[in-house]
């Protein structure tokens, strides 16, 4: 009879502590994070040292995998009920860029204002470019595409920062969630091997290898592709060394910038690539890897057109830019004050 009853009470201690635990863990580490699982399989073995039944070790076991999938639940249902920021406080978000960074687009006639499109673009060392290319479609085009962020994102500070730019963790599941509802969608298939490229890696070079995900998702929802390409950001910067990580050949590039190097960013917008007459086989290798290639090329195409662009620019360097503000406020004055002079002398004649 004690026995049963020492049952009893702990699985109901036990539960108690694992709703507190979720609770807990739902705030302070979102379920995007890559340590969720490993922390809450931590927090099950200190629980269950706890108790003195089997079956309250059972009974936890049991229920991880299924917190995790409510939360992931919840996390999707929000997700889709994201409302972004209005464009007065997005433009306000990127003061800081401002007097620093310009930007020019190229080709935003192209991107439609009533059709959800799948965006691909390169992504830029440390990805500097992510914010202020949401911006210029933002403001320009009434377009807002939910960016797709890596895992480790939301294991760090920059989680909630990622998500007030409507960034989501990049999963199968969420992308489905997105483009079932209609919305436009951004991704990078570099991903972090291109934000934290290695210095012997060409600048603007795409690191996208064998992936073809971003493909079946198009093809799955019938999502034209949109091809974007970004220039300027790399050019900001001098390697000075590689910190190797550990992990999937990543490394943390250390880099150095001056004021001399500090520049206008390009973006260019090219011609949609449809998907809708592959009938939605997003399974079939043969239609990804199309689909991939026709996108690939059409990015490579766009940075190479940049690169003339900026090559030709004599307003490119942030510098200059100032340098040609002033002189035009000098010449502007000096105009001015040479025609009152001449309307002063008229007077006395």
């Amino acid at each position: 009879m004690m026995m049963k009853l020492l049952s009893i009470v702990d699985l109901a201690l036990i539960a108690i502590n694992i709703f507190n635990a979720f609770v807990l863990f739902a705030h302070l580490h979102p379920v995007e994070s890559p340590l969720k699982k490993l922390l809450l399989v931590r927090m099950q073995q200190m629980v269950s040292g706890v108790h003195s039944t089997r079956y309250g070790v059972v009974f936890v076991q049991l229920f991880l995998d299924r917190l995790l999938d409510i939360e992931k639940e919840v996390a999707r249902h929000d997700i889709v009920d994201f409302t972004p920021p209005t464009k007065s406080v997005m433009d306000t978000l990127l003061t800081p860029y401002k007097p620093f960074i310009s930007v020019e687009s190229t080709g935003l006639s192209r991107v439609p204002s009533n059709t959800p499109h799948l965006f691909v673009s390169n992504h830029s060392l440390y990805g500097i470019e992510m914010p202020l290319l949401l911006n210029e479609l933002y403001q320009n085009r009434d377009v807002f595409p939910r960016g797709l962020a890596d895992h480790l994102h939301f294991a760090t500070l920059n989680g909630p920062i990622v998500r007030a730019f409507g960034g989501v963790d990049g999963t199968k599941e969420n992308v489905d969630a997105l483009m079932e509802k209609g919305e436009s969608v951004l991704v990078y298939p570099g991903g972090g091997h291109e934000v934290l490229k290695h210095s012997s890696v060409p600048r603007y070079e795409l690191m996208w290898k064998q992936r073809v995900g971003f493909a079946r998702c198009a093809i799955k929802h019938g999502y034209p592709i949109l091809p974007c390409a970004c220039v300027g950001t790399e050019d900001m910067f001098e390697s000075v060394c590689d910190i190797p990580t550990g992990y999937k050949g990543i490394v943390i590039p250390i880099s150095v910038t001056s004021p001399s190097k500090v520049q206008k960013v390009y973006f260019w917008f090219g011609e949609p690539i449809e998907t809708k007459q592959y009938n939605g086989e997003y399974a079939r290798d043969d239609y990804a890897k199309e689909v991939r290639d026709k996108t690939k090329m059409a990015i490579e195409y766009g940075i190479k057109e940049l690169k003339v662009k900026q090559a030709s620019d004599p307003e490119r360097y942030t510098v200059d830019q100032y340098k040609s503000k002033i002189r035009s406020k000098f010449c502007s004055s000096s105009v001015s004050v040479a025609v009152s002079d001449d309307e002063h002398s008229l007077k006395e004649d």
